[in-house]
């Protein structure tokens, strides 16, 4: 055999190999945070070091020329997908989550595709509603209704305060607690990691300082002229998630440059991003949008590992990612990674989308026993296996 097809050969069988593999079960003492692709919206699935499960957001928007084609397809529906998926990996094949957290009300965040409706013809099944099916909240943690909420004409909004409403005598429904790192506790075996915990750290215009006090990033006026109104992204839950010396940072949609004409206070990721400070892995706000991911956070944040969820052309937008990927910003080394590049984004950035570490599939972060250490696998999305796709490799978490 010539070295030729020898080389071929080991190369087959080794994109064989990682194509085989499943990853390896959760056990006691890991931090696993599974960023599930569907194509139609956010959604992590975090499994804590006790066992403790957190659902972060489960979207699902209508398709249009403009996002990627479902994933795997489009014989389900997110909801049912994300399902799927959380089976694959729940700990002791639980029937329910402990903790949903919706960071706002927008359709890629609680999904507002309105076709199915559920038995009792309440509400539509989509993204989380779909999700509750299948595994059911003991405690679902939003914004609230009392700052500024969307219209209840807002179709993607009505259809999320019925499924509420439906289920209130069933589940701990709360409003985000700004400031406080027990709204989001181990529930099975707090004590044996006590290096764990999720801070709040801002939400509906609300900053918790490092003093402990909480800080206002709003105009004080009770009432808003319409350039200086908040928009819902402004209002996006954010957390902190802290093991060890690892540490995490998720924070919907909020944004770091207002749009133009706006005020200045319109800018939530700079506040943010000084109380937030180094992490090892974060989740780039608004999927790479051009409206956030500025120059002080990403400085502040210095992250090592940079996770977009993307579905859309415009995610991520072509300056973002030259930001994501400068070291003029911070010179540590990093790796950006999506969970979808959709084509037309491909052919408007160009090159510059060949530095990314991946651009297709499930991303998991695996933080290993006492938060010294992590790694990042890519789960392969075309199927409901689940097979590892890559692996980006093990982490030193530092400060």
């Amino acid at each position: 055999m010539n070295r030729y097809i020898l080389l071929l050969v080991v190369a087959a069988f080794a994109a064989t190999t990682v194509f085989s593999q499943t990853l390896e079960k959760w056990e006691e003492g890991y931090l696993d945070i599974h960023h599930i692709n569907t194509g139609r919206g956010d959604c992590t699935f975090c499994i804590l070091p006790d066992g403790t499960t957190l659902l972060i957001d489960a979207g699902e928007i209508k398709a249009n020329t403009r996002v990627v084609a479902p994933k795997p397809d489009n014989l389900k529906r997110a909801g049912e997908w994300i399902a799927d998926y959380i089976a694959s990996f729940i700990p002791n094949g639980r029937k329910y989550i402990d903790y949903y957290l919706l960071t706002h009300h927008h359709s890629d965040h609680i999904g507002a595709l309105f076709r199915v409706k559920e038995e009792k013809k309440r509400y539509y099944l989509t993204g989380v509603t779909d999700v509750y099916q299948h595994f059911p909240a003991h405690t679902i943690v939003d914004r609230g209704g009392d700052f500024f909420p969307p219209s209840f004409s807002d179709s993607c909004y009505s259809n999320y305060c019925r499924f509420i409403k439906s289920i209130d005598n069933k589940v701990e429904h709360q409003t985000f607690k700004v400031g406080t790192d027990k709204q989001f506790s181990l529930l099975y075996d707090r004590l044996s990691y006590p290096s764990f915990h999720i801070r709040n750290i801002y939400a509906n215009g609300m900053l918790a300082l490092e003093n402990g006090e909480i800080d206002t990033l709003f105009s004080d006026r009770i009432l808003y002229t319409k350039k200086e109104m908040p928009r819902e992204n402004m209002y996006s839950c954010v957390v902190k998630l802290t093991y060890g010396l690892f540490d995490y940072y998720t924070g919907g949609d909020i944004p770091g440059y207002p749009r133009p004409g706006r005020p200045l206070w319109h800018d939530i990721e700079s506040p943010v991003s000084d109380i937030v400070g180094k992490v090892e892995v974060a989740v780039l706000n608004h999927h790479g949008n051009e409206d956030g991911t500025n120059e002080h956070f990403l400085a502040r944040l210095s992250p090592q590992n940079i996770i977009m969820s993307a579905w859309d052309a415009l995610h991520p937008n072509h300056t973002v990612l030259a930001r994501a990927l400068s070291k003029e910003i911070y010179p540590e080394s990093r790796n950006v990674i999506s969970t979808n590049l959709h084509p037309a984004a491909k052919i408007v950035i160009g090159s510059l989308t060949d530095k990314m570490a991946s651009t297709q599939g499930h991303i998991v972060v695996r933080v290993y026993p006492g938060g010294a250490k992590y790694s990042i696998y890519i789960l392969n999305d075309s199927d409901s296996k689940h097979l590892i796709k890559k692996e980006l490799g093990t982490f030193d978490c530092t400060k």
